[in-house]
């Protein structure tokens, strides 16, 4: 079977498909048929040679989310059966590209895997996991309460999209800073103020909670109250001394209970997703080149 490994850490042109043997369900596994996995910033990030934690040797293979069909059950699987329409993620941090979505079949712990609701097409299930997750799990680290005032940045991108989305959700007056061409996206997503991407974060007031899902990083600080707190995936400056700033980095946990309920809303319609193009396996490297580029409304996903 196909895989797309990182030959050398780089750019897209290190990406290259290989065969490899056909992976065997061990006790508590299922071979999941990959039939979309999402091309995430961490993935480009990672193809670059940039991982948290112990840094992973070539050749290794990308990708966290995917959705698919179980092919196959190992010994003590009492969840899923072969046919069986499927969404997971793998926990990359943690396996650093022993096993990875971008392939066409991935023999994976029963754990890391979700019934997919049926409806739910593979392409816009593989949008979910890792986004909605981290999104989900950076708004439960900020100190808010229903009717609170959040900002949120990258609201135009995947993880701040569902932020925006999910702190509507809870009650909350969103403030979203867009792409130039998104701002409808935007406003439709649920967010109260739209400011451009360019914004001068000293103009638009003090928040007590920001998900900065770029990260935008020290630019923000005008925009963050004393006392507030701002959550993000990667390392920023640190604040001013004195400013009363408090920061965290968070990285994102395999929830299944919490991402159960997700894709549920998303396939209930009630969470939106968007997706711009796919491409097939062997055009990983293209994939990659279209997910860095600026103005991408919505999402990159391989097809295997």
């Amino acid at each position: 079977m196909r895989v797309v490994e990182v030959s050398e850490p780089g750019g897209p042109e290190v990406l290259r498909v290989v065969e490899r043997p056909e992976p065997v369900a061990g006790t508590g596994e299922v071979v999941v048929a990959v039939e979309a996995a999402g091309v995430n910033p961490t993935d480009l990030a990672a193809r670059q040679g940039m991982t948290v934690g112990d840094s992973a040797s070539p050749p290794y293979v990308l990708g966290w989310d995917f959705a698919g069909t179980v092919h196959a059950v190992g010994e003590g699987v009492d969840r899923f059966a072969p046919g069986r329409a499927v969404v997971g993620m793998v926990p990359w941090y943690a396996v650093h590209g022993r096993v990875g979505a971008y392939a066409e079949r991935i023999a994976v712990p029963q754990e890391w895997v979700l019934p997919r609701p049926e409806g739910l097409g593979a392409v816009d299930a593989a949008t979910v996991p890792l986004n909605a997750l981290t999104a989900a799990q950076l708004l439960d680290r900020l100190p808010v309460r229903p009717g609170s005032q959040v900002l949120v940045t990258g609201a135009s991108g995947a993880v701040g999209g569902y932020a925006v989305q999910l702190a509507v959700r809870a009650g909350h007056r969103v403030t979203a800073v867009a792409g130039t061409g998104d701002e409808e996206w935007v406003r439709g997503i649920g967010a109260h103020v739209v400011l451009p991407r360019d914004t001068d974060y000293s103009g638009v007031g003090e928040f007590s909670a920001v998900v900065d899902a770029v990260p935008v990083g020290e630019a923000l600080f005008p925009a963050v109250a004393r006392g507030g707190k701002v959550v993000s995936t990667r390392p920023v400056a640190d604040a001013p001394a004195g400013a009363g700033i408090v920061q965290e980095v968070m990285l994102v946990d395999l929830d299944l209970p919490l991402l159960e309920r997700l894709v549920g809303e998303v396939a209930a319609g009630r969470l939106r997703t968007r997706v711009e193009r796919t491409f097939p396996l062997e055009a990983a490297a293209d994939a990659h080149r279209a997910a860095e580029e600026r103005g991408r409304r919505g999402k990159v996903v391989l097809t295997p």
